[in-house]
């Protein structure tokens, strides 16, 4: 999967959690949706259960996205496959489970990537690194996930265990330099809040081999970091994106 605008020939579109304006977030229908209104690939936030299995879901608990109650931690897969992640959205979505990772890799075979943001804080005990590992092997998705995470020494354990794979490394801050701070992670991507992305640290970041992915504000904003050169533009509004880019949907 190329990151880098300047290769692959345009921005790729990052659909923030799916298309999670118009469905339930970490779904199967977000996703389904994001891909059809033309994101290249997806966030996805992934956790692992009780009993080790790897899931969407962004929060610690599950009570805000689901109809239950507790910490995804303290589930197992099959407690958590019992509950609607849909219908606090919208009734419509009623039908909609929690996904394990292996589930979206499954139904991707590809067509979509993911940058996979690892929910390791504060259980950083779990073994959520090489649940995940184990289950990107198993379905040969090397070529179309990227792992990230606001935990920068994590991503530095990744690149030692996996020293080919692309990293996301996240962080809320203006870096002094963050070039060496990638390389120090391990990092080829680098997610920026918008406030923080600004074009000569985007033309620093291009220059240290790296790309650079931010949150899209709206269509004009778009074109601001289509200007600037920025290579993975983010957002809950797949729709909105690709009509500033100009991209066309996939029906």
């Amino acid at each position: 999967m190329e990151l880098l605008a300047g290769r692959a020939g345009r921005p790729l579109i990052s659909a923030h959690r799916g298309f999670a304006s118009a469905a339930p977030e970490n779904t199967l229908a977000a996703l389904d949706l994001a891909w059809r209104a033309g994101a290249t690939v997806a966030e996805i936030d992934v956790q692992v259960t009780r009993d080790g299995h790897v899931v969407l879901m962004h929060d610690r608990s599950v009570n805000r996205t689901t109809n239950g109650s507790g910490l995804v931690k303290d589930l197992a897969l099959a407690d958590l496959k019992t509950l609607n992640a849909g219908a606090w959205f919208n009734p419509k979505f009623a039908g909609e489970h929690v996904p394990t990772l292996g589930d979206v890799l499954d139904w991707s075979q590809g067509r979509l990537g993911f940058l996979i943001e690892l929910k390791n804080y504060p259980y950083r005990d779990m073994p959520l690194v090489e649940k995940a590992i184990a289950v990107i092997e198993a379905h040969a998705a090397v070529d179309y996930v990227v792992l990230a995470g606001f935990d920068h020494v994590m991503l530095a354990d990744i690149h030692r265990l996996r020293p080919t794979w692309p990293l996301e490394m996240i962080y809320n801050a203006r870096l002094a330099d963050p070039v060496h701070a990638a390389r120090a992670a391990g990092a080829s991507l680098i997610s920026l809040e918008p406030e923080f992305c600004l074009e000569r640290d985007v033309q620093a970041m291009h220059a240290g081999g790296l790309s650079v992915l931010t949150t899209v504000l709206n269509p004009a904003h778009a074109g601001d970091l289509l200007r600037m050169g920025v290579d993975v533009f983010e957002s809950e509004d797949v729709a909105m994106v690709a009509s500033a880019l100009g991209i066309p949907t996939r029906g």
